[in-house]
């Protein structure tokens, strides 16, 4: 699912190359009007995360996707119709609403079912399907473009969406082991009481809906969930960023043709999705986890100046290549600690608040980045942005370590 989720937020990088497309949308030389089109996704995107909550402790988590997979469908077809920058922005918009109900219900899936031991393995194996999907992303829709017209570039993942349709509508994915029934008792009973082994306190197996105030506002006060919610902005910038701007920043900057640059970034992201899974393994076996936040952050920092410094195309693409695939060691990490630390009834909510907070300060960099290069006539100043960004998170990570350290 989560890669039928992620070729639908994940056209536009190629979009912002296709000539036909930028004309008819007004686009051509509109740098920052370009990336106000991943921009504006991210700000509704991340507002939703946290203010789909209530829907989502009512509904549950399989009915809340089945929700978010409609409406981002229906938003995908209707993008292919558009004739306007605004009405492109206004599919953006509802496409946003429809994604931000994604995380905080599969954050609470991964607690449901699976033991903590094997959170981070868990988390890797959801997240790698955004990798996925961005391997496949680029040269189906360079194709799509070239071959069809950047219409179908909406029309043909929008439909594909609608195939979530049959893991939710046929309970394959279920709210907790004991509602599915394609799996033994045993096997049931196995993953229940390996989680109630660890659970925290108010933290029982249906209790996820239940309004627990004076909960939130201990949580809102916790200095470790703040720092982690910074940390996970980091990672964003940098996902955000280098997805959104390096197909272009390869076709104009280093020279690439466009086949050159579709397959130097589907390479980029196949070191993601390794990277993430042997993030997710590490996560498992290190501790405490924040140890791995701050080696990964601080490669990011150093790979992603290499970007900008070397003066080879070649070496740009390597040291891009190894800036996507470390940063991905973050995101396994940070959800495997969330949901360890957090009981169930507060998972929905603390995940919706990391996640939408961290989409929300990370969306203004696709902007940021496209007004950089804006006025500087250079893409320098944006990547040193992403090195800005990805040192703070470093630095948060080294914050975490020490509050483990001091209680323990």
């Amino acid at each position: 699912m989560w890669v039928l989720v992620y070729l639908q937020r994940t056209n536009i990088g190629v979009l912002l190359v296709d000539q036909r497309f930028l004309e008819e949308m007004g686009l051509v030389g509109q740098a920052a009007r370009q990336g106000m089109l991943m921009t504006v996704f991210l700000l509704v995107y991340s507002l939703s995360n946290m203010l789909s909550v209530p829907v989502s402790n009512r509904l549950g988590p399989r009915r809340s996707l089945l929700l978010g997979v409609i409406v981002g469908a229906l938003s995908m077809l209707a993008g292919g119709w558009v004739a306007s920058f605004a009405a492109l922005i206004l599919v953006r918009v509802i496409l946003g609403l429809a994604h931000g109900i994604y995380h905080p219900n599969i954050s609470l899936l991964v607690k449901n079912w699976t033991p903590p031991q094997e959170r981070g393995t868990a988390n890797a194996v959801v997240g790698v399907g955004g990798c996925l999907a961005l391997i496949v992303a680029l040269p189906l829709y360079s194709w799509i473009n070239w071959g069809v017209g950047w219409e179908y570039s909406f029309f043909i993942p929008g439909l594909l969406g609608l195939l979530a349709l049959i893991p939710l509508g046929f309970s394959w994915i279920s709210d907790q082991p004991g509602d599915n029934p394609y799996i033994s008792t045993q096997e049931a009973q196995y993953i229940v009481s390996h989680n109630q082994d660890s659970d925290t306190p108010r933290d029982t197996p249906g209790d996820e809906s239940a309004v627990d105030t004076q909960g939130i506002r201990e949580l809102l006060k916790n200095t470790s969930f703040w720092l982690m919610a910074v940390i996970y902005t980091a990672f964003l910038c940098s996902w955000w960023g280098l997805m959104t701007w390096m197909p272009q920043y390869l076709v104009q900057a280093r020279n690439f043709d466009i086949s050159g640059m579709a397959g130097y970034i589907s390479l980029a992201y196949g070191v993601a999705a390794a990277g993430i899974l042997i993030g997710g393994r590490l996560a498992d076996r290190v501790q405490p986890r924040s140890v791995i936040g701050i080696a990964a952050l601080c490669g990011v920092a150093l790979t992603t100046l290499g970007i900008a410094l070397v003066p080879s195309p070649l070496g740009a693409v390597v040291f891009m290549t190894l800036a996507i695939g470390i940063n991905e060691f973050v995101y396994p990490t940070v959800w495997a600690i969330m949901q360890t630390s957090l009981p169930s009834h507060l998972l929905v909510t603390g995940s919706g608040i990391v996640s939408g907070v961290g989409n929300l300060l990370s969306a203004i960099s696709p902007f940021i980045l496209g007004w950089l290069i804006q006025v500087s006539g250079s893409y320098t100043g944006g990547l040193l942005f992403l090195v800005t960004m990805a040192t703070l998170g470093a630095v948060c990570c080294v914050l975490l370590y020490r509050q483990d350290a001091s209680a323990h």
